[in-house]
């Protein structure tokens, strides 16, 4: 498999407080892992720390062959091939749907404005939202403005999709439809990378599960031999909790 990134010795404090210390993990092109732990442990720091949302405090990040930490590197340039789904849709609330979603790859000169409403209709049908291109964020669901930040994402045609806790926002009965989109992408061989409370989702989808916990990965499995035979104690108290 081509790998696509590889962290090296990633440390990064806030102040005096140690939030991730040290970790280690190659990701190749097709895997989707997923990203479970405790509150606080760092999981969305690490997600964050990927595209340079938070900068290292030491260590090294390689995406597609690039030291992406090497301050030489344009890190917007890096950040149009990694798709970053929030927990808050970021949709900006002054512009349509249609609008939200034509704007960074016309912005970064990727499609002229006609290509990317065109992109855009045919990423609205595909999750049936085709209806709503003229509306604005505040007239849409919960589940529809996530579904929406997704496919905004990727319009950019991105490499790999990043996922930070994208359906904690949301009411229960909205969480299905965006976790149904995500499950096709990873049917149709995104990678993706996954911060996630959805332990189902986890189960089902991950090619990969990581177990973060007090700012290390302390445990790197794919998803059936970690939930039937965790290895350490702390996995095995948080999985009797969230199970």
């Amino acid at each position: 498999m081509d790998e696509l990134i590889e962290v090296r010795d990633l440390y990064k404090s806030f102040g005096n407080h140690k939030v991730l210390k040290g970790l280690n993990i190659k990701v190749s092109k097709g895997e989707v892992i997923a990203v479970i732990g405790p509150s606080g442990c760092g999981k969305s720091t690490f997600l964050r720390s990927l595209n340079l949302l938070e900068r290292p405090t030491s260590g090294k990040i390689f995406f597609e062959g690039t030291d992406i930490t090497d301050e030489s590197v344009d890190i917007n340039k890096v950040r149009e091939k990694m798709g970053m789904v929030f927990q808050q849709f970021n949709l900006f609330p002054n512009m349509t749907v249609r609008e939200n979603i034509m704007l960074a790859p016309v912005k970064c000169g990727k499609m002229k404005a006609e290509e990317a409403a065109v992109k855009a209709e045919e990423l609205l049908a595909r999750i049936g939202l085709l209806d709503k291109a003229g509306a604005y964020p505040s007239q849409l669901s919960g589940g529809q403005k996530q579904r929406i930040a997704i496919i905004r994402a990727l319009a950019m045609n991105p490499d790999v999709m990043l996922f930070d806790e994208p359906t904690s926002a949301l009411d229960p009965e909205m969480v299905g439809e965006v976790l149904e989109l995500m499950r096709e992408l990873a049917a149709e061989g995104m990678t993706m990378i996954v911060v996630t409370h959805e332990m189902g989702f986890a189960r089902e989808v991950a090619s990969r599960i990581l177990f973060v916990n007090d700012g290390g990965i302390q445990e790197d499995n794919d998803p059936k031999e970690l939930f039937a035979n965790p290895k350490t104690p702390r996995l095995k108290e948080f999985l009797a909790k969230v199970l």
